[in-house]
């Protein structure tokens, strides 16, 4: 079924690049999962809890288009969030050079978060 809706979701979404050359969405709805979160839940209570923490990202993986994550900032707590950078097929030199210029621009080799004390609830 997901094979048979392939073309009709490329030409729906491909659309939209008439007109914008790129998406820019958040890789996930909501702050990252403490570590172990999801260790004890099976494979398809784990895809669901995947597909509901980055609803923006699965269209894509389906449509196999390309995209890249870039860092968008800290979350309290001072874990890293990122955005999306999404194309349409054959976009990957777009991507990769919006990418390269914006850390370029915005020097993310310096941004680290802050420490977090090991006796943190966050750790």
């Amino acid at each position: 079924a997901a094979r048979r809706a392939e073309a009709t979701l490329h030409d729906r979404f491909g659309a939209f690049f008439g007109r914008y050359d790129l998406v820019l969405a958040p890789t996930t709805a909501a702050p990252p999962p403490l570590v172990g979160a999801m260790l004890d839940l099976g494979g398809l209570a784990t895809d669901r809890a995947m597909v509901a923490a980055c609803p923006y990202a699965w269209p894509w993986n389906i449509l196999g288009w390309p995209g890249v994550n870039v860092p968008a900032g800290f979350v309290a707590g001072g874990l890293p969030v990122g955005a999306q950078l999404l194309g349409p097929s054959n976009s990957e030199p777009l991507l990769l050079s919006l990418a390269a210029q914006l850390e370029a621009d915005l020097r993310w080799h310096e941004r680290w978060p802050e420490p977090i004390a090991a006796d943190s609830p966050a750790v």
